[in-house]
């Protein structure tokens, strides 16, 4: 990863909700699949980063998918985190701000 600081202190987010409220329409670029509602579960920010949980509407997929969101408010992309490395430290994070939120 170039120049991510993975180590630095994530924050929780909700910019993602305070422009779309709880749900999500998800489309790719070229229209090839088809538009899939999802909802936001959780927010963050690691290293200037920001991150999305999503979990799809419908009920057939209930597991929850893991985004870097980039752009700005008028130009919105999602992509799926695929290095290991930046997945594990993503859920990391995710884990130890539950972990707190329960305790």
């Amino acid at each position: 990863m170039d120049d991510w600081d993975r180590d630095s202190i994530p924050k929780k987010l909700d910019q993602l909700e305070s422009e779309f409220g709880q749900e999500l329409i998800l489309s790719d670029e070229d229209g090839a699949v088809p538009e899939s509602h999802h909802h936001i579960l959780r927010e963050l920010d690691i290293g200037g980063r920001h991150y999305a949980v999503l979990r799809s509407s419908d009920v057939k997929q209930s597991n929850a998918s893991l985004y870097r969101v980039t752009g700005s408010e008028t130009d919105r992309r999602m992509d799926h985190v695929e290095d290991e490395t930046e997945w594990n430290t993503v859920v990391d994070a995710i884990e130890e701000m539950l972990h707190f939120d329960e305790g």
